[in-house]
């Protein structure tokens, strides 16, 4: 398994001004903590994350033809949690990942509007301006949500 949380990034992901949507640009020491730094993103679009209890567990499998989309597929799949169950992942473990491949664990909480407070009500997650790089030190994401 490999650790969620970069050491080197101090913010591992940040907002970008995009017109009608939300962009993210995600950084991770490993691909496994880009995908994991861009759920902990989605979900602080969504939600207060400091709120969440990491007391569920949600295994989950995603995959898709290529590492772009993988991510797309990863941040879509935790929004259809999010609709269906109502459930918010707070920290995630990337167990197995393959540029077609996702296996994880997400720890979070079921959305209590007593004790969570709202942001940001996302659609998806898109392919506009959708990016992966290698950069120094690690690797780079560009996501563009739609809301």
């Amino acid at each position: 398994m490999a650790a969620a949380t970069p050491r080197q990034y101090r913010r591992p992901y940040r907002f970008l001004s995009h017109t009608a949507d939300v962009g993210l640009r995600i950084r991770g020491e490993t691909l496994e903590a880009l995908f994991a730094n861009a759920a902990r993103a989605l979900t602080a679009t969504m939600v207060d994350r400091r709120r969440l209890r990491g007391t569920l567990t949600r295994d989950i499998t995603v995959e898709a033809p290529d590492r772009e989309a993988l991510l797309v597929a990863w941040l879509n799949h935790l929004l259809y949690l999010y609709d269906v169950e109502g459930f918010l992942g707070r920290d995630f473990i990337i167990t197995h990942l393959t540029p077609e491949r996702l296996q994880a664990r997400a720890l979070g909480d079921i959305y209590d509007p007593q004790r969570h407070i709202a942001k940001t009500a996302v659609k998806a997650a898109t392919y506009h301006h959708l990016d992966i790089t290698r950069v120094p030190g690690g690797w780079q994401a560009t996501v563009i949500l739609d809301l």
